[in-house]
């Protein structure tokens, strides 16, 4: 069963509703105290008149009854005639006939049926056979002299009704919706990293206050990254001198020192500065470099040649130029953290990198056969620190911030990662670069 989602399509709901209940209940307060009574006491009025048409036609003279007839005709609309043919019975869809045969059977003291026919000018008449002077004269009236219209009636006032409960409804959800999806999208955007400009403050107090509070709470959030980056820039500077002290003095050790103490020192410095670097990137994830048009395809062969020197098993074949326009620092800091991580995990086994480039979007997929990601992993391991094995050695993983680093950039600038597992063992890297379609960059393929 559908239901509506959105705040729009259920206030439009809640108030069709409620709007139709109570137009409903309106015509029914309408017809049950106004149009009922006013229907009655005209029925039992015509029905008065018929009758007494009926006894006045019986008692005159064959000559009198002419004139007689042509008046009622002219006047009133009634037609007068000895009943001799049967004729079918009416189909009665206005209650003023139901009123009418009750009328004229109360009046009669008899049961009363009206009966229906068609006359040349194809004009519909109702009629009624009463009893007068021991004989049944048959009394008509024309369809037209009722006049009432009640499926027309109602036809507008469903048509008017539903038109005018439709544009008020939109009218009213548009004002109190469009703030809420200005919201909405301002959010969006700065959960992908981007800052939007400031929500107008207008409208409705509530709304307005709700723009003025998120608008101030974008700015701390920028100041909290600026700091955090602040920070760290500053942690790391304070950190880099002393073991740039450490270093220099292991290097100025006694050349009779235990050699795997010296090496041990250096390996850990150096992964010290590595560790300090990555901390780095983390900081800048979300800030945006200047953008720049750049070959994909030229990019993708670098880095694979790159991977390839440093003893990569590299499965990968250039293809036609794909231009796009981006941040080529960002790109290319994604696409070695996933590469690294694929040969890393791979267990030696060949890394595929592939990529597809049309209109709508550029896809760039990274293939491994190593021993795949748990699907309840899938997205954790995009978390700061994360790494599937827990022993924390730099031997059988890295320090669980490569992943984390690519997914801040690529949301820093409008870009998508995904991790799928592969059948067969493995894992899939897909990274999107949304098309021009979509409001980014304009991808040119040659």
């Amino acid at each position: 069963m559908w239901r509506p989602r959105t705040l729009f399509a259920k206030t439009i709901i809640t108030i069709a509703v409620v709007s139709a209940g109570f137009l409903f209940f309106t015509l029914s307060v309408i017809a049950l105290f106004m149009l009922v009574p006013v229907g009655q006491r005209s029925a039992d009025d015509l029905a008065a008149l018929m009758v007494l048409s009926t006894d006045t036609w019986a008692e005159l003279s064959p000559e009198a009854r002419v004139p007689f007839e042509r008046k009622l005709s002219q006047n009133y609309q009634l037609r007068l005639m000895t009943a001799r043919e049967q004729l079918p019975a009416a189909q009665k869809y206005l209650p003023y006939f139901f009123f009418l045969e009750t009328a004229l059977s109360r009046r009669t003291g008899q049961e009363v049926r009206l009966k229906e026919s068609r006359d040349d000018k194809g004009e519909t008449w109702f009629w009624a056979d009463l009893p007068a002077a021991k004989q049944a004269i048959r009394v008509g009236v024309s369809r037209s002299h009722i006049g009432a219209q009640p499926p027309l009636a109602l036809l507008l006032l469903l048509t008017v009704g539903a038109m005018a409960t439709l544009m008020t409804a939109v009218a009213l959800v548009r004002r109190l919706t469009t703030p809420l999806e200005r919201l909405s999208q301002a959010a969006q955007g700065i959960g992908r990293g981007a800052w939007p400009e400031p929500i107008p403050e207008s409208g409705p107090e509530e709304l307005a206050s709700l723009a003025r509070s998120f608008n101030n709470m974008t700015i701390q959030v920028q100041e909290l990254l600026a700091n955090r980056t602040t920070l760290l820039a500053g942690i790391s500077h304070d950190l880099r001198t002393p073991l740039a002290r450490i270093q220099l003095a292991v290097e100025m050790l006694s050349p009779n020192a235990d050699p795997s103490l010296t090496n041990g020192i250096r390996g850990d410095v150096d992964q010290m500065n590595c560790l300090i670097g990555q901390f780095l990137e983390v900081s800048r994830g979300l800030e945006q470099g200047e953008k720049q048009s750049v070959d994909i395809c030229a990019m993708l062969d670098e880095l694979a040649n790159c991977a390839r020197r440093g003893g990569a098993d590299i499965v990968w074949q250039a293809q036609e130029e794909c231009r796009y326009t981006i941040n080529p620092l960002a790109l290319r800091r994604i696409v070695v953290n996933l590469l690294e991580n694929a040969v890393r995990y791979s267990n030696g086994k060949p890394v595929t990198l592939r990529y597809a480039c049309d209109p709508d979007n550029v896809t760039i997929r990274i293939l491994d056969r190593g021993p795949g990601i748990p699907a309840d992993q899938l997205e954790a391991v995009f978390r700061p620190f994360h790494r599937l094995e827990q022993s924390r050695s730099s031997e059988t993983g890295g320090s669980g911030l490569g992943l984390s680093i690519a997914r801040q950039l690529a949301e820093s600038n409008g870009l998508s990662i995904r991790l799928h597992g592969r059948e067969g063992g493995g894992t899939e890297a897909i990274v999107t670069l949304p098309g021009a379609d979509k409001g980014r960059d304009k991808v040119r393929v040659r």
